[in-house]
């Protein structure tokens, strides 16, 4: 998401993100445990970090089990908006 935030003529529909750094490193420990720490913030290609949750342009609730179905509201939601443009006439 976050590769795109921010991007001409892109939208987000659902629910706000995790808000989860990925930038994880392992350091093993004198005991042989491994702490794995977050050393990195995302960052999108303007150079905006993100450490936290990032909403959605328009939020739909999510109905797991109707993921993928013709009743998947976030998908309808996405349908509906690119209908609209006028480059997906």
């Amino acid at each position: 998401m976050v590769a795109f935030h921010g991007r001409p003529d892109t939208r987000f529909f659902g629910e706000s993100t995790r808000g989860v750094p990925t930038g994880n490193q392992p350091h093993r420990l004198s005991d042989g445990a491994v702490l794995n720490l977050t050393e990195a913030k995302d960052a999108d290609r303007t150079g905006r970090t993100y450490d936290a949750r990032i909403p959605p342009d328009e939020e739909v609730f999510t109905e797991r089990r109707t993921v993928g179905t013709s009743r998947d509201r976030v998908l309808e939601a996405a349908k509906s908006w690119l209908a609209e443009q006028p480059a997906c006439r």
